[in-house]
């Protein structure tokens, strides 16, 4: 399949181009144009491209890319990443928050999904933008409760604040790592009882202590490898191709 083909339909299904994001959102490395099957991972680290070559991917799709806000030298690793790239002939393409917030494979709403929460909606303003969700719980519990079903879901607790509602009836989801004071403070505004993202900062403790907020943090990395495994099936389905997804597990 040509890669255009397949970038062109993540431009549009993704919508890549309305976020305002400090991410090359895109098409990063390009390929010798063909691509036979496609892997999907949440960094663009080496170890990532290195499984990608072994699975004889032609290209990459990832959550953090290489290009960012400002210019990059390719030099040290970056270098040895691009190299790598274009050695074994992968292209690659990187979705940040234009994945955040996607209504049907994005991270957020597949945590949500999978939660079995209700009243499914978008939620934090980032930019103009919403970019996580939102829903009400079907059958509440305590945070403890709530908490370590969560853990079933994500796979890990990397920490707990309970300083909110004993009762958990809604809940907001930013995966990734989402600490803005405003954010705080729209969760307080919408009464949201546990809020879940991935990880945690010193300075949300206090600031969630004195808001009486409910966090729980499953991770960085785990929460958004939720986004790129729907993203894998999705294109599976509507374009006919393999995908892998390849995993590069962090401790954080």
């Amino acid at each position: 399949m040509e890669l255009k083909l397949i970038t062109d339909y993540l431009a549009n299904y993704l919508d890549i181009n309305t976020f305002k994001d400090d991410s090359a959102n895109g098409l990063q490395v390009e390929n010798s144009e063909n691509v036979e099957k496609v892997g999907l991972a949440v960094d663009a680290c080496q170890e990532a491209i290195l499984k990608a070559v072994e699975e004889k991917c032609n290209l990459l799709i990832v959550h953090h890319g290489l290009f960012w806000g400002k210019q990059s030298m390719i030099v040290d690793s970056h270098f040895q990443r691009v190299r790598a790239l274009i050695m074994a002939d992968i292209a690659l393409y990187a979705v940040h928050l234009p994945l955040d917030a996607h209504h049907e494979v994005g991270h957020n709403i597949q945590i949500a999904r999978k939660m079995g929460l209700e009243d499914i909606e978008p939620f934090a303003i980032y930019y103009g933008r919403p970019i996580g969700m939102k829903g009400r719980v079907s059958s509440p519990k305590t945070c403890t409760e709530t908490a370590q079903d969560l853990e079933k879901i994500t796979g890990h607790c990397s920490g707990l604040l309970e300083f909110g509602p004993k009762i958990v009836r809604s809940v907001g989801i930013v995966a990734g790592s989402a600490s803005d004071p405003e954010l705080l403070r729209e969760l307080k505004i919408h009464g949201i009882d546990l809020f879940v993202s991935g990880e945690p900062k010193h300075g949300v403790y206090h600031l969630a202590q004195e808001l009486g907020l409910n966090i729980f943090y499953g991770g960085h990395y785990l929460t958004e490898t939720f986004g790129m495994k729907a993203l894998g099936q999705h294109l599976e389905k509507q374009m006919n191709i393999p995908t892998v997804f390849i995993d590069t597990p962090c401790l954080f």
